[in-house]
């Protein structure tokens, strides 16, 4: 089923086929993350989370939370995929998500945070982001404004079902991008990392998008090329078509 001409989305339609996702474990979001990328990128299930998982190597620890946020980056490279560690603080966050949806690219960001000292540092759950929406009024006349994506762990682990943000009202089902419908502000509130890493089918296809519209963010030398790498991601700033 097609979406609502409101909705803006990486695919065209609701068609399971074509959103071929998985649910995760405990702390294997942005291992799951990743191979849901690829996999809708590729238009099948073609990479397991469970590989991923083995993949991180020594880098997942389920206990302490999984896997620190450059190794999702370091997943969807090592398949031949292209992305980067980056970060949208000091730009238009909404801009560049929503542009990268409009070309049907999906983007795996980070909401919640862990803190050191003044710094956000990662954040606390991965999800993929595959559609926004348009303002609209629902069928109570109620304004909304929203983000779509496919949360693995939604509404919680082991319930993973790819309809949960469907909507049915009198006997018709609106459907929607993803599991996973956050409000506008909602997802603004929780997205306090600005942490993006979005998914192109090679690195090159990446690497030229970022040329064209994209600039990184001065900062000082050595610690800040540590802190983009290991830490908060690069700065970027959108500076549109060059």
């Amino acid at each position: 089923m097609g979406f609502p001409s409101y909705v803006h989305s990486i695919l065209p339609d609701s068609d399971e086929s074509a959103w071929p996702v998985q649910g995760q474990g405990v702390n294997e979001c942005g291992c799951t993350v990743a191979a849901n990328a690829l996999n809708l990128l590729v238009g099948r299930k073609q990479f397991e989370k469970d590989d991923f998982v083995r993949e991180a190597g020594i880098f997942f620890n389920r206990g302490m939370g999984g896997t620190p946020s450059p190794i999702t980056a370091h997943l969807i490279k090592r398949h031949g995929f292209g992305t980067h560690f980056g970060n949208l603080t000091y730009t238009d966050a909404e801009l560049v998500l929503r542009h990268l949806i409009d070309l049907g690219v999906p983007v795996s960001i980070e909401i919640g945070s862990n803190r050191v000292g003044p710094w956000v540092i990662y954040g606390q759950h991965a999800m993929l982001l595959v559609g926004y929406s348009d303002p609209y009024r629902d069928a109570d006349g109620v304004l909304r404004e929203e983000y779509y994506f496919v949360d693995s762990q939604w509404p919680e682990i082991g319930k993973f079902n790819l309809n949960d943000n469907n909507v049915t009202v009198n006997g018709h089902t609106t459907y929607y991008p993803g599991n996973r419908t956050m409000s506008r502000e909602e997802f603004l509130r929780q997205y306090e990392t600005r942490i993006y890493f979005p998914v192109f089918r090679s690195q090159a296809d990446h690497d030229a998008w970022y040329a064209t519209y994209m600039r990184p963010v001065p900062s000082v030398p050595l610690i800040g090329r540590v802190r983009s790498a290991f830490f908060t991601g690069s700065y970027d700033a959108w500076v549109g078509r060059r």
